[in-house]
């Protein structure tokens, strides 16, 4: 980390994320490095992702060495950097009032539990914007609260596999979706809707509770399909379907990998013949316009195929020269060494503590021009920050860290 300040569009707001896993904690992240001062409220046992690896390298226990910046793996660090951690139990009295009296504080609480967990501990949204009225209370649920719509699945457990099933997604695709776009999404739009929510309130005075279902999430994903069957009443084909309106909009084998190709303007077919030394296709009634390719598409697919083949990924995009929408598919290890992703400071680096190594995490991919945001927080250790955050707010009851 370069610049160690917390900075960004939102560094005047402050979230209380009570956020576990993964589709909460990611919309928690996005606030957070957008400059949010975001606090992550623990139970003693903590966030139960720190659990999963990998773990950095000689500590194959989460738990061996919190002083060395241990207690969690990559998964856990790649959601919860830019966030300080606060162990509270909310089931003891004392925490209970320390955790209420950060939320008076607050803009926004953002928890992902099922629905009821909150209430049953005296910590609902009512309870807590009785003495914040301004305050924004979001949550990821499964299948929704019923505070904005009763479902038959509200009580049912959900997890990024369920969603994506129960959403289409799967069947879209003939297979689950990596990585998890049910956790992902959601909690991309709870970020947007805690934005929206807030600035909302800052112009009214009242706060609200807003809520997104991972189905519905899902759901709005899908709003192509959703159309194309409200237009016609038939459902899709499952599985990708390689041509249905364009072509080529597909993914083609080289040497050493594949590259995806999109002609989806004349002149992009044209530019493609030219590069593929091939301007007999621009005539050839098979492959002269969209609608003979999309007849004719196992013919045209050969004709690629025989140059793509031939070539490197490298290669292909040489030939191409940004003529056309295209591009190899990376694994990690290319894009780590991709000169975009370097020339956009996608990568960041900050230190966990200790004698371990550094880590390198995702950038936040939004760029601002006049208040640009940081990676100034490494992934906190449970309880890291009890005693500052605390003394932050004015609280000065005890609490325990573990």
């Amino acid at each position: 980390m370069s610049n160690t300040a917390r900075r960004g569009p939102l560094e005047d707001l402050t979230i209380i994320d009570c956020t576990m896993a993964l589709a909460g904690p990611y919309g928690a992240s996005l606030l957070a490095d957008l400059g949010a001062r975001v606090i992550k409220v623990e139970p003693p046992r903590g966030d139960g992702y720190r659990n999963i690896p990998p773990f950095l390298p000689d500590h194959a226990s989460p738990y061996e060495d919190r002083e060395a910046g241990t207690d969690f793996g990559a998964p856990f660090a790649a959601v919860n950097r830019n966030k300080r951690s606060v162990c509270l139990d909310l089931k003891d009295a004392v925490h209970k009032d320390v955790f209420l009296q950060l939320c008076d504080q607050a803009d926004a609480i953002v928890e992902n539990m099922r629905a009821g967990v909150m209430d049953s501990l005296g910590l609902s949204y009512e309870v807590i914007a009785q003495r914040n009225p301004k305050i924004i209370y979001a949550c990821v649920r499964g299948f929704g609260d019923p505070r904005t719509g009763e479902s038959p699945y509200a009580e049912w457990p959900c997890l990024d596999a369920a969603a994506q099933s129960f959403g289409g997604l799967v069947h879209a695709n003939d297979n689950l979706v990596t990585p998890a776009f049910a956790d992902i999404f959601p909690g991309t739009l709870m970020a947007l809707g805690v934005v929206s929510a807030i600035h909302n309130a800052q112009r009214t005075g009242k706060g609200q509770f807003l809520d997104v279902s991972m189905y519905d999430a899902m759901l709005s994903l899908q709003k192509s399909a959703v159309a194309q069957y409200g237009f016609t009443g038939k459902p899709n084909p499952a599985g990708l379907q390689r041509a249905m309106t364009l072509y080529p909009f597909d993914l083609f084998p080289t040497r050493d990998g594949r590259v995806a190709l999109a002609a989806v303007q004349p002149h992009h077919w044209d530019l493609l013949c030219a590069a593929m030394e091939r301007p007999d296709l621009m005539a050839d009634e098979r492959s002269a316009s969209n609608a003979a390719r999309l007849k004719n598409v196992d013919w045209v697919e050969e004709q690629i195929c025989a140059w793509t083949k031939q070539l490197t990924r490298a290669q292909v995009m040489e030939k191409l020269n940004g003529s056309i929408p295209a591009g190899p598919v990376q694994n990690m290890a290319d894009i780590f060494e991709d000169p975009h992703v370097a020339a956009r400071q996608m990568l960041e680096t900050c230190h966990p503590g200790g004698d371990n190594p550094d880590i390198r995490l995702a950038a936040n991919p939004i760029k601002f021009s006049k208040t640009p945001t940081t990676l100034y927080q490494a992934p906190p250790t449970l309880g890291a920050h009890n005693a500052e955050v605390l003394a932050e707010f004015g609280i000065d009851m005890p609490v325990k860290s573990d």
